[in-house]
């Protein structure tokens, strides 16, 4: 092995050590991403046990297309087709600098926008998955930290909705909600629930907090 390393030139040599480093760092980043090592919830507004905490509004892109691009795993991939590409040149007879480095571009480009494809595929499965607020006026719940009344501070409540258990923050307009009280999700304010005790709330305030909740026209 040494003596095969010692036999290549030096521009081959460094083609070869980065090929090395970039697939192993990106094999480790495939790793991490099968078991969400290291991936942030945009939505997450705090640690609930054996709950999906309720997912906010919609997901935010970078400040720009160029944030999007350039990123660790974009420049990891951009390395790894740059310096596999070079040694592929050396092996089609293509050992002239310029056309080494030419090829590697060309691989560089085509590998990450592979990753970039693929990163959005991923991304927007997982939008497609994300549980939305609007989809809980209605559902009744469970009191898990008691609601102060007269939105006069802030509980939570437990709400199935999309198949899926979800602990919101709440608020009420009416009477104080105890742990463990049967609700009704009449709206949401922001990132808050507003919900009225099951056995009181009417049609009526169901319709009226949709009213409110409904985005308005520019």
């Amino acid at each position: 092995m040494s003596e095969w390393f010692d036999g290549l030139s030096a521009l081959q040599q460094a083609l070869f050590v980065i090929a090395l480093f970039s697939t192993s760092v990106f094999a480790i980043q495939v790793v991490f991403s099968l078991f969400g090592i290291g991936e942030v919830d945009e939505a997450d507004a705090g640690e609930v046990p054996n709950l999906d905490e309720g997912a906010i509004g919609d997901d935010v892109g970078g400040d720009s297309a160029f944030g999007n691009i350039f990123t660790i795993r974009n420049g990891v991939s951009f390395l790894m087709g740059l310096s596999w590409g070079g040694l592929m040149a050396y092996d089609w007879g293509l050992t002239h600098i310029v056309f080494v480095v030419l090829v590697g571009l060309v691989v560089g480009a085509l590998f990450t926008g592979i990753n970039i494809g693929l990163l959005a595929l991923l991304a927007m499965l997982k939008h497609e998955g994300n549980v939305r607020i609007e989809n809980t006026v209605g559902q009744a719940g469970t009191v898990t930290l008691a609601v102060p009344e007269g939105r006069h501070g802030v509980g939570k409540v437990s709400v199935s909705v999309q198949g899926r258990l979800m602990e919101y923050h709440a608020v009420t307009d009416g009477e104080g909600l105890k742990r463990n009280s049967a609700v009704t999700v009449l709206g949401f304010s922001g990132s808050q629930l507003v919900v009225g005790n099951a056995t009181t709330a009417t049609d009526s305030q169901l319709v009226a907090n949709q009213a409110e909740t409904k985005p308005r026209p520019a």
